[in-house]
């Protein structure tokens, strides 16, 4: 029995040896591991891959939202600029106000102003979601889209004969585009005094544009309008431009279950001469969701020949919702006093930013930090504001 004992126990060494953690399990002088050592090898690769997956998403969502901001930013500048332009070409050969403007003779049939400001004209995407949207429109009148001055050959009725000296457009697109149904010839004198007219029609090959109703002409007591055959007169063509938010409804544009659109357009409108009728629109920047104005700063001093301190109007009295206010459409309206304004606009990113807090505006004045676009998902969309303060140097020379 001892030998057999003695075999076992050699036997049970045998196996301890073989199964031992200093074993080699391969060639000789290569180690292995138990399960534990696995195991634990295993979670510390999982962790070091998940902090590595986070910590990318994290960077690529960083990274993705820096470029909807950079996006917006770039676009709202573009527009901005845009309307930048437009503020400051305001009563550059045009009236700031043809109700009180002595220089403009004859009245127009509607009142002609530079600047008008709307409260009900612009489009809001679930103002549940976004309260306090305080969005404007505004409409500007001037030589906005064609700054060449051109001179009158004759005046017939309505007809009105141009000369041929060069400075006309060259063909007959740019003459069309030029002298388009949608906006105003302005016939000037020597003396300042101006008349202007809705164009009717025009003809290139006769170099003539024919007028919606017969300027006044000059005789007896009757001081407005032209002298003699209507010839010298200094012309050129303005027209009314609106900027405003409208709804995105392009055919590739979402729309909710309800069928409004989703996304917002800025745009820049060519109006009829009623300053109603859209005659055409240039889209500026995509997902503005307000276009507003935070001041004003207006001539308190009356007296055409010096100008006092400027005096600072919020836009709650520059415009209210029945069209009152300085820069209304009321009789009330003084765009010709207005030397500086103060113009700001707002754009969302593209798509909500997952985890973003949505802090809905308590107030209108109040800056808008986030957007809604989706009532079920989860976080908003970030807002970049843009602001620019325009000086309106033709309205200070003006100085009506």
């Amino acid at each position: 029995m001892s030998s057999e004992r003695r075999a076992l126990r050699d036997r049970i060494a045998d196996l301890r040896r073989s199964s031992g953690p200093s074993r080699a399990t391969g060639s000789a002088g290569q180690r292995g591991y138990n399960l534990i050592e696995l195991l634990m090898a295993m979670a510390l690769s999982s962790v070091v891959f998940m902090s590595i997956t986070t910590l990318y998403a994290y960077q690529a969502e960083s990274f993705a939202s820096q470029t909807h901001v950079l996006t917006s930013t770039r676009n709202g500048r573009f527009a901005m600029e845009h309307l930048r332009r437009d503020l400051m070409a305001l009563g550059s050969n045009a009236t700031p106000n043809s109700a009180i403007d002595d220089l403009v003779c004859p009245k127009p049939a509607t009142v002609l102003r530079a600047l008008t400001l709307d409260l009900n004209d612009g489009y809001v995407f679930r103002p549940d979601l976004n309260p306090h949207l305080r969005t404007v429109s505004i409409t500007l009148f001037g030589s906005l889209d064609v700054k060449s001055r051109y001179e009158t050959e004759s005046i017939s009725a309505k007809i009105v004969k141009l000369v041929d000296d060069g400075t006309l457009p060259s063909t007959e697109a740019l003459w069309n585009d030029t002298f388009t149904t949608d906006r105003f010839l302005r016939m000037a004198a020597g003396d300042g005094k101006s008349m202007i007219i809705p164009i009717a029609s025009t003809s290139f090959s006769d170099k003539t544009v024919t007028l919606t109703v017969e300027p006044d002409q000059m005789q007896g007591t009757q001081r407005c309008g032209y002298q003699g055959t209507g010839g010298g007169l200094t012309v050129d063509v303005q027209g009314l431009v609106r900027y405003r938010i409208i709804g995105d409804m392009r055919p590739t544009a979402p729309i909710d279950p309800n069928g409004n659109p989703v996304n917002t357009l800025l745009v820049r409108e060519r109006l009829e001469v009623d300053g109603v009728t859209v005659h055409g629109a240039l889209p500026l920047a995509e997902n503005v969701v307000e276009i507003g104005v935070f001041d004003g700063y207006f001539d308190s001093d009356v007296a055409p020949d010096a100008i006092a301190k400027d005096e600072r109007i919020n836009v709650e009295e520059m415009v209210q919702a029945d069209g009152s206010g300085v820069l209304g459409k009321t009789n009330a309206a003084r765009p010709e006093s207005l030397r500086a304004i103060t113009v700001k606009l707002s754009i969302r990113a593209d798509e909500q930013q997952r985890g973003l807090t949505h802090r809905p505006r308590a107030d209108k004045r109040n800056p808008l930090m986030t957007y809604r676009m989706d009532p079920l998902g989860n976080g908003a969309a970030p807002v970049t504001t843009l602001a620019t303060r325009v000086t309106m140097t033709t309205l200070i020379s003006r100085n009506l």
